[in-house]
Parts: C-alpha cells; structure tokens; sequence
C-alpha cells in the first residue's frame, strides 16, 4: 500500500513538473535561425541548385525554417537531395519521414538502421523507397546539438533534460536522398561522402550555440 502510494505521489510530481516546463516553454522567447537559407550551396566539390517549395509545404512542416536541395558531383553519377528541417525547442512538430514520403507517392519498400564510420559511428535510419519503378536510398536523421538518433521520443527527452537545466536547445531533422541507378552500394557511397563532406556545415547552421552567436553578431 505503501509503495503504490509513493509511486502515486512520483507520478504527481512529474506530471506538476512537466505541466510547469510546458507552460514555460510556451512563455520564452524564440529562437530564429535565420541564416539557415545560408547554408553553402558550395562544398568541397558538392555543388548545390535550390528546389523552391510552396507556402503550404511549410505550414505542414510547421517551421519557416526549412530548405530542399540538389547538390551534384563529378565524381558521382547521381544528384544527392537533401532536406533539413529546423525546429527550436519551443515547438517541435516532425512528421515520421516514411509518412511524408509515402504522401508524394513513394512506396518504402525497406527499412533499417546503418552505422556510419565516417560520422564517428553514427547510426542513422536507411530507407530504400520506390515511385514509377524507380528506386532511391535515403538516410536520415534527428540532431539536437549533437546528439543524433533517430527516435523522436528520445529528442523530446533530450530536449526536455536540457529545459530542466535551463538549457536551450533546437533540433534538425536531415533527409538525404539519391536514385539507385546500378546498384544500392553505389547510391550508398554517394550518400555516405556527401554527409561526410556537409556534416560540419550542418552543424554550424543547426546547432543551438552557433545559431545564438550568429544572432548576437
């Protein structure tokens, strides 16, 4: 009887606690990352072309904060697209990729998890998705100043141990996508060098320090 009421009490804490910490947040100030649309079309032999998006693409993403391009190499076949969608710690609203993918019309046909060596052992989700029998290879995911996963309830507690803190933080969620002309490795291998090459610029426009140094400058 005991335990059933302290573990009754506990509960009424933390719920009176994170009650307090969502009131707060819808209270504090937020943080702007303007200088996102800023982010290189140029790097190292990358070259990136913009792909426009609608006003209505943002208000399902529900941030201003967003880009989509295409950035091509001579050492590669095929262009890499990539997304970065940026959220501050005030709101965060990601929808699970293999949805947004699935409402253009591609059909996820696999699903797993990869370790990427080049990224320090980083494990990202890898998709391989099928429109007009045209495959492609995507990777992605979430960082929250550095740290990277792929599960959505594991940044909201990131988020949340840091707003106990009273640290600010944001999170981008990165999608990156390629067509498989010949085979899969092929398409990997691309992937893989392009987030090799862009990863520290990733970093500079996403991570909540840099963007705050950026504003105060």
């Amino acid at each position: 009887m005991k335990k059933d009421s302290f573990r009754l009490w506990i509960i009424i804490l933390l719920t009176g606690a994170s009650s307090l910490l969502i009131f707060k947040a819808s209270s504090i100030d937020r943080i702007d990352n303007k200088n996102l649309n800023n982010f290189p079309y140029t790097i190292n032999d990358w070259m990136g072309e913009n792909i426009p998006m609608a006003e209505y693409v943002y208000k399902s993403l529900g941030t201003p904060h967003a880009f989509l391009r295409n950035y091509y190499s001579k050492h590669f076949k095929m262009p890499v697209n990539l997304s970065i969608v940026w959220f501050d710690d005030r709101r965060i609203a990601f929808h699970p990729p293999e949805e947004c993918l699935g409402g253009v019309g591609e059909l996820v046909k696999e699903k797993r998890y990869v370790t990427l060596m080049l990224l320090n052992n980083v494990r990202v989700a890898q998709l391989i998705v099928e429109q007009n029998n045209q495959r492609q290879m995507v990777l992605y995911f979430y960082d929250t100043d550095g740290y990277v996963t792929t599960s959505q309830s594991g940044i909201r507690m990131k988020i949340l141990t840091r707003r106990v803190k009273f640290q600010r933080s944001s999170v981008a969620f990165v999608r990156l996508m390629a067509p498989i002309l010949n085979n899969e490795g092929e398409t990997k291998s691309a992937l893989e060098n392009f987030l090799y090459q862009s990863y520290p610029a990733i970093k500079d426009f996403t991570y909540t320090d840099r963007i705050s140094e950026q504003t105060s400058q």
